[in-house]
């Protein structure tokens, strides 16, 4: 069989394209190569917003940071904090603060992010990078974070004549709908939060909403 000059360069490519996946999953330092994805970045990053998202929808009954965290989203623009003489940073919204924080952080926002990724304790051994968004990009307004209860999937805004050289993370924050085997259950909201499936992004039930990168 005489392979045509077209067969031969999408064999070549298949081949190619297996050997690269074989020496990835050979490779001792693959975890930190797929660390340094910005693709799996963005991936996991919706995914711990979503998560977020499902601890609050849990616990804003009987924890309180997590009902704080419930205004936090409903009121993206609105700072809670009450802070004599606040910094820039500090006069942030809470919603940008929180995404600009770590667990390790001394403040509400990290005590926030401890709770909701407790086991997520050495980040050289894991996707999950904080903070979500880099500090400095927030306090300079390169990013801006809005929410919209009318949506399940959440989208990136380019910059415009209206927000020039500002990128604005559209959140999808709709209402939870009532617990049942028909909509959303507690154990499915459960699963999605304590997932850690590095290959996996986006919940199982639709009534969970998949964040925004």
């Amino acid at each position: 069989m005489v392979l045509s000059p077209e067969n031969l360069r999408v064999n070549n490519q298949q081949k190619f394209s297996e050997l690269a996946e074989k020496q990835l999953l050979e490779n001792p330092n693959s975890d930190k190569l797929m660390q340094g994805s910005v693709l799996r970045h963005i991936l996991t990053r919706s995914k711990m917003i979503s998560q977020i998202i499902c601890y609050i929808r849990l616990y804003a009954e009987s924890d309180p940071l997590a009902k704080q965290a419930r205004h936090w989203f409903q009121n993206p623009t609105k700072n809670f904090d009450k802070l004599e003489n606040p910094t820039s940073g500090e006069k942030l919204p809470s919603l940008a603060k929180l995404m600009g924080a770590k667990p390790q952080d001394q403040t509400i926002y990290g005590e926030f992010l401890s709770k909701v990724f407790p086991d997520v304790k050495d980040e050289s051994k894991s996707l999950y990078q904080f903070p979500l968004y880099n500090k400095q990009d927030i306090e300079s307004g390169i990013i801006v974070f809005k929410t919209d209860a009318a949506i399940s999937n959440g989208y990136l805004l380019d910059p415009n004549p209206n927000s020039p050289n500002v990128l604005t993370a559209v959140i999808a924050f709709p209402p939870c709908p009532q617990l049942s085997e028909a909509t959303l259950t507690k154990e499915e909201l459960l699963d999605w939060l304590n997932d850690r499936d590095s290959s996996n992004y986006t919940p199982s039930n639709s009534y969970i909403p998949t964040c925004t990168c």
